[in-house]
């Protein structure tokens, strides 16, 4: 594995000749590896999460709670572009979630399914299927190179949970998600993802909410995509604008379910368009 650090910025690292090909990668994936894994979740075990208390947050927070997962349409935008990763760290092998976007050979998922924010050891093996059902897939795809914030390691904070992925080819999607730097407060979203708690994470759910903030994050109220959505996006009403994603989970202290996400701002736009020189 090489690991650059030529910008102070980012983090980036890639498969060397000799390491794993994509059909090593791919036959690491046995049907009985993708049905052990475990999902990849940040829910109250972070630093710098949200306290999961029932503080008021600014605007949103007496809005309509987040609907019921419901099944998506694989057909469909923002749907098609979604799909399952699968991914090892530390031995171990997770399960989450990403969406092609903006150009039809990256992915955007979490930082924290790329990297141990603890540790800083990085994960491996990554196979991103894109409109996952149980073992089969539209496309699979390994990773060529995958870009992060070197601030999500040092600083173990949640708006740093976002990192791009450069494919090892390019997918099929007719339309990529095309993100935006939007100001959500009490905007509506449909966040996605592979909840293992549904289906056994063999269907992508998605839920509909009203966005509220709290210091660095967006946050759902009522958000009930559990632990494998990680790294799913949240997309607008147009159905094709990638605002956020699903970084991390919990309860509050009266039972009440939360999701959040980092914000997409300046810091985001710097690691895009450092990824657009990559390729």
């Amino acid at each position: 594995m090489v690991v650059s650090t030529g910008n102070d910025d980012f983090l980036t690292f890639q498969r060397q000749t000799l390491d794993k090909s994509p059909q090593d990668v791919r036959a690491y994936w046995t049907p009985e590896r993708k049905k052990t894994a475990i999902p990849a979740s940040r829910a109250g075990t972070g630093v710098n999460l949200p306290d999961g208390s029932d503080a008021p947050l600014q605007d949103g927070a007496n809005a309509a709670p987040a609907s019921d997962p419901r099944q998506a349409d694989l057909s469909q935008m923002p749907f098609i572009t979604g799909g399952k990763l699968f991914f090892t760290l530390d031995g171990v092998d997770y399960v989450a979630s990403g969406n092609i976007f903006m150009k039809n050979n990256l992915l955007l998922t979490a930082a924290h399914c790329v990297q141990d924010d603890t540790t800083g050891h990085l994960a491996e093996n990554f196979v991103f299927e894109r409109c996952y059902t149980g073992e089969l897939s539209t496309e699979d795809f390994t990773f060529r190179t995958v870009a992060l914030k070197e601030n999500w390691y040092t600083e173990k904070d949640n708006r740093w949970d976002y990192a791009i992925a450069i494919l090892n080819r390019a997918s099929t999607v007719e339309k990529p998600l095309q993100y935006r730097i939007e100001n959500l407060l009490g905007r509506t979203v449909t966040a996605l993802g592979y909840p293992t708690d549904i289906f056994d994470g063999a269907q992508m759910m998605y839920i509909t909410g009203t966005v509220s903030e709290r210091a660095d994050s967006w946050m759902i109220r009522g958000g009930k995509l559990a632990n494998g959505a990680s790294g799913g996006a949240w997309v607008l009403e147009d159905g094709e604008t990638v605002v956020g994603l699903n970084s991390f989970g919990g309860t509050t202290a009266k039972g009440g379910a939360y999701m959040g996400s980092p914000k997409f701002d300046a810091e985001f736009d710097k690691l895009y368009n450092y990824v657009l020189t990559l390729i």
